[in-house]
């Protein structure tokens, strides 16, 4: 790639370990700024799913230009006379161009101590310390955990050098076999890692972090885990204190207790459809609308900011976290994130569902497995009375089950963005309440046994 763009006349350069959100960020800070920025990541997944994420000063390209550079691609190597199936003749032509560019158009760069450096005055800033202005957070403790990924930096580069005890941190050293966990804060490994770290360091806060550090979750000082859900409210309590009122964009599973939180802290919450690029873009589309939203997060740990550029980067969300609970302790408040898990409510029980989809052209199928449980849904829901359709569906059909006494469950049919499944998520304010809506939803599939999908999951 390097040798493709160099023969090409391009200054290429050279990052080394690097991660995404930095990318994007050399095409933004004074003295730098690159015309663009490219990443090579297959995040939390094997190395055999590597693959390129591009970045302009505009943001991150969408699949309409990442289709765009295929095509150019295609064309030119049809121009130079090279098969895409051809691997030697490929590798040859990599090599002799290699060999034949001038290195000084290569240049190594160590980028990210400069993007260290712009997170650190962001936090300097942000906690304002009039004491201590260049060290503020002296007499706080941090756990970092980045799962062996590219994150190891935020404690010894952006959190220790402002006077934080980062001596609880765990698994700093990149290594891409992952030998301790998963680095996903939506997988239960890692936050339970992040967990222990916390608690056997008596750290006041845990930092966790996927690969490519465009993902976080945190841990309170009690050790409880704030990710998914927890995340979205503790990002939004944040966001709606410095912006009164304002729109918080999430996708589509997010939970009744979360539009609650919101609400009640004086902002709206519009749920759209799952993918963190679309939450971004939703979020996008709503600012240019004149719709204040400055906050767009998904329950995967994707979060983007419009102070932020709209970038989805987990270290920037952790950030905003840690200089909320110094400022908090140092003004002698209460903990932010313990204070937040007694505000929100939250399901007794949840769970979801992935049903595969056996046919072949599997998006068909799914289109219409979603229309006949919308008409199941019209004509009555097999009889549920208590089972009624939201009034508004971005992605597939969700259905509020009123469970009596005032609790309120729901489920939620869509299918998946890319794999051939239907996926069901189903929350309930009753203990074992999931398999009583499971029961009923069975009644649907039974009654459509037509469409080639296997239910077997959903016996509990």
């Amino acid at each position: 790639m390097v040798a493709g763009m160099a023969s090409q006349g391009v200054s290429v350069a050279q990052f080394g370990l690097a991660t995404t959100p930095a990318m994007f960020m050399s095409c933004i800070i004074p003295g730098y700024e690159y015309d663009g920025g490219i990443i090579i990541t297959a995040s939390h997944l094997p190395c055999n799913r590597n693959g390129f994420k591009f970045f302009t000063k505009e943001g991150g390209l969408e699949k309409a230009n990442i289709k765009d550079v295929l095509q150019r691609a295609a064309a030119a190597a049809h121009s130079a006379g090279m098969s895409p199936n051809a691997r030697h003749t490929d590798d040859a032509f990599v090599l002799d161009v290699a060999l034949s560019i001038d290195p000084s158009s290569t240049p190594k760069v160590d980028f990210m101590p400069v993007y260290a450096k712009h997170l650190r005055n962001i936090i300097k800033q942000g906690v304002d310390r009039t004491d201590n202005f260049d060290k503020p957070l002296e007499g706080f403790k941090v756990a970092v955990d980045p799962g062996n990924g590219a994150g190891g930096y935020f404690a010894t580069d952006v959190l220790q050098p402002l006077g934080c005890d980062v001596s609880g941190s765990q698994f700093l050293e990149p290594d891409g076999w992952f030998p301790n966990h998963v680095p996903n804060p939506e997988d239960a490994s890692a936050m339970a890692a992040g967990v222990e770290a916390v608690q056997r360091s008596s750290s006041d806060l845990g930092v966790v972090l996927d690969t490519d550090v465009d993902r976080s979750a945190v841990v309170a000082a009690d050790g409880q885990p704030i990710n998914s859900n927890r995340y979205i409210a503790l990002m939004s309590l944040i966001t709606l204190r410095k912006y009164p009122g304002s729109t918080i964009v999430t996708d589509s599973v997010t939970s009744n207790g979360l539009s609650d939180f919101i609400e009640a802290q004086g902002g709206k919450h519009f749920r759209w459809k799952r993918g963190y690029k679309n939450v971004i873009g939703k979020g996008i589309e709503l600012n240019k609308a004149g719709t204040d939203t400055p906050l767009m997060m998904e329950t995967s740990g994707h979060g983007a900011m419009r102070e932020n550029h709209f970038l989805d980067d987990g270290a920037y969300s952790a950030v905003q976290i840690i200089i909320e609970t110094v400022r908090r302790r140092l003004a002698g408040e209460g903990d932010i994130a313990i204070e937040l898990l007694k505000q929100l409510k939250e399901p007794k029980d949840a769970r979801e569902f992935r049903m595969k989809i056996t046919a072949q052209d599997f998006k068909p199928v799914g289109e219409q497995v979603l229309a006949a449980f919308h008409d199941w849904l019209l004509a009555g829901s097999g009889g549920a009375s208590n089972w009624s359709l939201a009034e508004v569906n971005h992605e597939g059909w969700r259905v509020t089950v009123d469970e009596g006494d005032g609790k309120m469950g729901w489920l939620l049919l869509r299918a998946s963005l890319h794999d051939p499944l239907l996926v069901l998520n189903v929350e309930s304010e009753l203990e074992g309440g999931v398999k009583d809506t499971v029961a009923h939803l069975r009644k649907f599939f039974t009654e459509h046994s037509e469409f080639e999908l296997d239910t077997s999951r959903l016996q509990l």
